[in-house]
């Protein structure tokens, strides 16, 4: 029979970080599968533990894996440091428990960080930004464009139109009169995302791209949203909306102060946690994880981009979370007492 990391396993959260580790080694025997499947059915505990471990791990762990195709070595890396250390392996990830969390170090760490510095998928973009990066843009159209820190974007701008496409992150612009056209038509002024497109009827607007839903706020006079689906909506200075590729959902609360990034700042007025999360993660080098009970807190405040220690800080001196950081690759943030 082989080797069961709940042997040595303190309690179930210590014996389903090591059943993560082995299970995504890439060498994992059939036995071992057995095995898993007899410790996860075993106890209820032990099922309640590994759907907690997955809910935290298995995005971190996939990010280091998508890391690994691009720089082959890296995953193996992060097993092996594990797997060699001279005491044994569930001692050292029990030193490095949080309740539920799983060092993801060593091995990765200058190839992580580099990544989290700047965004390797989105290095051919036009336009883009690292961590902790904001960038201003002079348009061919006489527009500027600002880009938020983590986010990029491609320019097409041809005689029959002026198309930013944003690829991650977010983006602000400032839309100039169509010099060009001279006369003629003017050329329309769009930000194309992979929920939609939001098409300048003024001067002024926020796009922020998300995975699954994409922001627009009209900062100046009106903006024209339309989902890939067709759905189409006019916001007017003020407003501000998500799209999802099907549906347009209007924002009730006034969203202008989401652009205060340009100046540094992250101004959250009753917001869940895992927005101020995301927000703060583009500031942060370092994998930033928060966890769906945490997430959904809301939260108000004014945070200084700059010094995303004080913001965290700053949310467990006003929130009920604990934080827990591993080195310069990973935080956690959990509800206290969790």
């Amino acid at each position: 029979m082989s080797h069961s990391p709940s042997e040595s396993a303190e309690d179930p959260i210590t014996a389903a970080v090591n059943w993560q580790v082995r299970l995504t080694s890439g060498s994992v025997a059939t036995g071992e599968r057995e095995d898993f499947a007899r410790w996860l059915a075993a106890d209820a505990r032990h099922a309640a533990a590994w759907q907690r471990v997955q809910g935290v791990l298995v995005d971190p762990v996939g990010q280091i894996q998508r890391i690994d195709q691009r720089s082959p070595g890296q995953l193996k890396a992060v097993h092996q440091s594990l797997a060699s250390a001279p005491e044994p392996v569930a001692l050292r990830r029990r030193g490095i428990l949080g309740g539920s969390a799983l060092l993801l170090a060593t091995g990765v760490g200058a190839g992580y960080l580099a990544h989290r510095s700047q965004p390797l998928g989105e290095l051919l973009a036009d336009v883009h930004t690292g961590t902790a990066e904001t960038r201003h843009i002079q348009l061919p159209d006489g527009s500027t464009l600002d880009l938020n820190a983590r986010s990029a974007a491609d320019l097409h701008f041809d005689p029959a139109r002026r198309l930013v496409r944003l690829r991650a992150g977010e983006l602000l612009v400032q839309v100039a009169r169509d010099a060009a056209a001279a006369g003629a038509r003017p050329r329309p002024f769009t930000v194309q995302t992979l929920h939609g497109a939001a098409q300048a009827l003024g001067t002024r607007y926020l796009v922020r791209q998300e995975a699954e839903r994409s922001l627009v706020v009209a900062l100046q006079h009106s903006v024209a949203v339309q989902t890939g689906d067709g759905v189409q909506r006019t916001l007017h200075e003020g407003q501000a909306a998500w799209m999802d590729g099907q549906r347009i959902e209007l924002v009730e609360q006034r969203m202008a102060h989401r652009a205060s990034w340009t100046e540094g700042i992250l101004d959250v007025r009753d917001e869940p946690l895992g927005d101020v999360v995301a927000t703060l993660a583009a500031w942060r080098r370092g994998l930033l994880r928060v966890s769906p009970a945490a997430a959904r807190l809301r939260v108000f405040g004014v945070f200084r981009l700059s010094d995303t220690a004080q913001a965290l800080q700053a949310l467990v001196d006003t929130q009920p979370i604990r934080i827990t950081t591993y080195g310069p690759l990973l935080t956690l943030i959990d509800v206290a007492g969790s």
